[in-house]
């Protein structure tokens, strides 16, 4: 990739650069001079009295007069500079400098015609000197523009060098070849003044840049950190809220044993404590995926994604019968499927989540676009709406319009925040119209497909957790190895698989479990992949399989990705990420108990 862009983007870089150092330049070549344009002109107010004194007083009137018309020019007229710059205008600002300062250097350089006395060598001599001491001093302060310098030079001298020559005395002529050496030496030191003038600018320039982007990089870290701290601060605060009510619904719970309450006081509390629990791993699902977005753990794989199907999918998920799609059959776009997955099902969700009454809709219709045929999709209900001031901010993490009591079981104001982040890597900007009381639409384009592009199969939806009943209910006894070494979870997988009347082995490591338990008698193993020792919870699985290969294994973690769903799919394992739901520990046992039943 570098090699590709590179070439494209130095010269605009370089191009920008020169642009900035010749603005520079016109800028000083223009700057106020007052006190030098006040000493030049009472110098050449005494020229023109020596040459009035000496050769005609008419002659030397009509000069001064030039002189005074042009300093005037210059002192009380000066040139205005467009701002801001832009090329067109750069170009024009510096032919105006140029016709300007030749206008100057020619006036003075008239006192080559007007003031040349073909009848006395001395005074032609001291005419000539002076102009060239004139070319001298003003040459390196008239203008720092190459072009208008060298003009400048040139009809400063070439007025006395063209009568020194027609009219002059052989002294004279030898003079104005002198002169035509000058010019052209001047020619080059203004050339060379100039390459170094724009150097030392392109370093300031430099310098100036860096120091910007070093306090603007400061700026966006202490900005960055500031949203940092209120990410965490409000992760903070959603996390304790459904830890402090499971502690208190467990104290609830353990004084309402003690004293004997009724089984439905003790199922009520029980069903809060689940609705907490039931809260907290949806913060932390969120949190994660936020994390992992952040991270690019799941590269982008663009394909071939057909919308009608994907669409349908979702709204069957969000049930009742209130999402209804709009969609031609042959909307087919190119995208990430798991990433457009994600992006639609939590519009979906934050748009049944504020819709009380009323209807949700995800349509899809065709655009032209000058890159190529696209596809709007949009999804659009008629809930409780979003004002203008507060549509920028419901894309931010952990905000909430019409949640200010923060009832988690409107969810944590993160839908959105993924929604943006997830369209930052495809590449999609979202866009948001709404009304309070008239709903919102959430929409966005995507590039359509190539026609020979073949159709991806839809991105799976994620799995609903099973259900466990008395229709699989397990075998007294059952086998059950379970190896975590983090003790408070390994004794409550325990206690629950007692509750079931099974027989659980919970050792702490790989090693443990080799060593001591009977891996013959085993129906099911539970492995934490993270593990003491050498062996994680992988190689335990591995060297159970080899040991038993009808064993029912599951791998149990929290941060279970894509790579180890597929490992555990082609080994023929089940992979249960963490906190495991009891329904979902009760399907894998149900089939395990199958399998070993028809050994």
């Amino acid at each position: 990739m570098n090699s590709t862009t590179a070439p494209m983007v130095a010269p605009a870089v370089a191009d920008d650069g020169r642009f900035a150092i010749q603005c520079e330049v016109l800028r000083l070549s223009i700057r106020p001079i007052g006190p030098v344009l006040l000493a030049q002109y009472l110098l050449n107010c005494g020229v023109a009295a020596l040459f009035a004194w000496q050769y005609s007083l008419s002659r030397a009137l009509v000069w001064i007069s030039l002189i005074t018309a042009v300093t005037l020019m210059r002192g009380f007229f000066p040139q205005r500079l467009p701002a801001p710059f832009t090329p067109q205008s750069l170009r024009d600002a510096q032919r105006t400098h140029t016709v300007r300062t030749g206008i100057w250097e020619l006036a003075h350089g008239l006192a080559g015609v007007l003031l040349f006395n073909p009848g006395q060598p001395d005074q032609q001599l001291l005419l000539g000197l002076m102009l060239m001491g004139m070319t001298l001093s003003s040459a390196f302060s008239v203008s720092f523009y190459v072009p208008a310098t060298q003009l400048a030079i040139t009809l400063l001298l070439a007025p006395v060098i063209v009568t020194g020559l027609w009219l002059g005395a052989p002294a004279m002529k030898a003079v104005a070849l002198i002169g035509i050496g000058l010019t052209a030496m001047m020619w080059k030191l203004v050339a060379e003044r100039s390459r170094q003038l724009e150097e030392n600018i392109g370093l300031r320039l430099n310098e100036r840049s860096l120091r910007e982007q070093a306090l603007a990089g400061l700026r966006a870290s202490e900005q960055a950190q500031a949203e940092r701290l209120r990410f965490f601060s409000a992760a903070n605060h959603d996390l304790r809220q459904p830890v402090m009510a499971i502690g208190l619904q467990a104290e609830v719970l353990r004084q309402q044993l003690d004293n004997g309450a009724d089984a439905p006081l003790v199922q009520h509390t029980v069903a809060s404590l689940a609705r907490a629990q039931q809260a907290l791993e949806g913060l932390t699902n969120q949190l994660l995926e936020i994390g992992r977005i952040e991270a690019a753990a799941d590269p982008l794989q663009p394909v071939a994604v057909s919308l009608a199907p994907l669409l349908h999918d979702l709204a069957r998920q969000a049930g009742d019968g209130r999402v209804t799609v709009r969609c031609p059959a042959d909307a087919v776009a190119w995208a990430d499927a798991v990433s457009l997955r994600r992006v639609l099902a939590n519009l979906v969700d934050n748009a049944v989540k504020f819709t009380p009454r009323g209807r949700v809709l995800l349509a899809v219709r065709a655009r032209r676009r000058d890159t190529g045929r696209a596809w709007r999709v949009e999804v659009r209900d008629s809930g409780i709406g979003i004002a203008a001031d507060s549509q920028e901010r419901v894309f931010g993490d952990f905000e909430q319009i019409g949640n200010v009591e923060r009832n988690l079981q409107r969810g944590h104001g993160l839908g959105l925040a993924i929604v943006r982040r997830l369209a930052a890597q495809l590449g999609i900007q979202v866009s948001l119209r709404s009304a309070p009381g008239r709903g919102s639409v959430f929409g966005f384009e995507l590039p359509a497909a190539p026609a020979d592009a073949p159709v991806a199969a839809p991105a799976p939806a994620p799995a609903a957790p099973p259900r466990s009943g008395a229709a699989h209910a397990l075998r007294p006894g059952l086998a059950v190895l379970v190896v975590e070494d983090n003790a408070v979870v390994a004794d409550s997988l325990g206690a629950l698989l007692q509750q079931w009347q099974l027989a659980p082995r919970v050792y702490a490591s790989a090693a443990e479990a080799l060593a001591l338990a009977d891996l013959r008698a085993l129906d099911a193993a539970l492995c934490d992949i993270r593990l003491p020792g050498a062996l994680d919870g992988i190689a335990l699985a591995e060297r159970l399989q080899r040991h038993k290969p009808s064993l029912t294994i599951a791998l149990v973690s929290a941060d279970i990705g894509e790579a180890t769903q597929r490992l555990a799919a082609e080994r023929g394992w089940h992979a249960l990420r963490k906190p495991v739901q009891p329904a979902e520990l009760h399907a894998v046992l149900v089939q395990a108990q199958q399998a070993a039943a028809g050994r």
